[in-house]
């Protein structure tokens, strides 16, 4: 299929589905202040709330995502740590008070902060844990730093990782909330985009939460309960920004672009061939599914090297769109204010975006 024929087929706005359409009105025209951190996250969540954001299905929840972040990374990426925290109290014990944040995190409420990069990490490479806990009778007691969080915007359900300090093999997975005595939020750095996403570093000084607060008592399990999830989330938000990149560059396109047109077309074939993949794993994904390092799938098992490499594919594409755009787009997109620029950093956060790409490709070379 040439640009022209599958600019063609693709619908028209007018042709999308209602729910579409209200994601694009919304988000669309906010993107900019957005991207400025002069509009609020939290109402991007508040609106994804209503559209069933914390409910839906995972294959649903990949076309929200999607969809959003084909008018706004920043909105996109803060709904999967949204999305993803609300999984993880999911997870957690009957009866466990976290469950009982389940209808604040469902509106928007309360939003969720996923602290999770250094847990993912140590699954899949074993590299310590920069936070510790001990056992005290009926608490915990938690110390340390949390590199990167995001979301942290108060009122918030951080949920991390921690080692225990007495037996490094040991780790568990935690909640607690920005009231929690002993947790500080470090001063948001500057970032190159996604500035409203509210992430930052967290302090942990001598954190007491009672036993009820533990997520999971074994992170490995965890880990291989919500890592489809967590990547398969992942890559759709790079799917988002990769659709709206070629779209602009279709646009774009002139009688001098025609050198690079092959280019065009081979991104295309290989987004036809990644929305096939993508659709295919998340409808093997149940609440049952785990993740394997096993070479091979089995019941309800699917090997983490797919999970890796779908997330690793889409984050390539995302790239390369992205780079067409500026392409075609010529001087218009240099400028600061433009679409084409915000993308363009956008798309500079995937490489950086735990796992990072330099995780996926050692981590594949363990797995694949």
């Amino acid at each position: 299929m040439s640009a022209p024929e599958a600019v063609a087929a693709r619908p028209a706005a007018t042709e999308q589905p209602a729910a579409a359409e209200q994601i694009r009105a919304f988000f669309e025209p906010r993107a900019a202040d957005v991207d400025a951190d002069r509009a609020s996250i939290r109402e991007s969540l508040a609106v994804l709330g209503q559209h069933g954001l914390a409910s839906l299905d995972l294959e649903a929840a990949i076309e929200l995502i999607g969809e959003v972040a084909r008018f706004d990374l920043a909105s996109a990426f803060s709904a999967w740590a949204h999305r993803m925290v609300t999984h993880y109290v999911q997870l957690a014990p009957l009866g466990s008070p976290v469950r009982g944040l389940l209808p604040d995190l469902a509106t928007g409420r309360l939003i969720g902060a996923t602290a999770l990069a250094a847990g993912t990490a140590r699954y899949l490479s074993g590299t310590p844990l920069p936070v510790r806990f001990r056992r005290e009778a009926d608490e915990i007691v938690i110390d340390g730093r949390v590199p990167w969080a995001s979301n942290l915007l108060a009122p918030f359900l951080v949920v991390t990782a921690a080692a225990d300090e007495s037996d490094d093999g040991r780790a568990i997975v935690v909640a607690f909330t920005d009231r929690t005595p002993g947790v500080t939020v470090d001063p948001p750095p500057d970032l190159l985009a996604l500035q409203a996403t509210g992430s930052s570093s967290l302090t942990l000084g001598q954190v007491r939460l009672p036993v009820e607060w533990i997520v999971a008592d074994d992170l490995t399990s965890f880990a291989e309960r919500i890592l489809p999830s967590f990547l398969l989330l992942q890559s759709a938000f790079c799917r988002g920004l990769a659709s709206r990149a070629l779209v602009e560059a279709e646009r774009n396109f002139g009688q001098a672009s025609e050198i690079i047109r092959p280019d065009l077309e081979h991104v295309l074939h290989a987004v036809d061939d990644a929305e096939h993949d993508l659709r295919e794993l998340a409808g093997r994904v149940t609440d049952a599914t785990r993740a394997t390092r096993s070479r091979t799938a089995g019941d309800g098992l699917i090997p983490i090297a797919e999970l890796l490499r779908i997330r690793l594919r889409w984050a390539h594409l995302a790239r390369d769109a992205v780079r067409l755009e500026l392409l075609t787009a010529g001087g218009r997109g240099y400028l600061r204010g433009s679409g084409t620029a915000r993308r363009v950093r956008e798309a500079a956060f995937l490489p950086i975006q735990a796992p990072t790409e330099v995780q996926l490709q050692w981590s594949l070379s363990r797995f694949a």
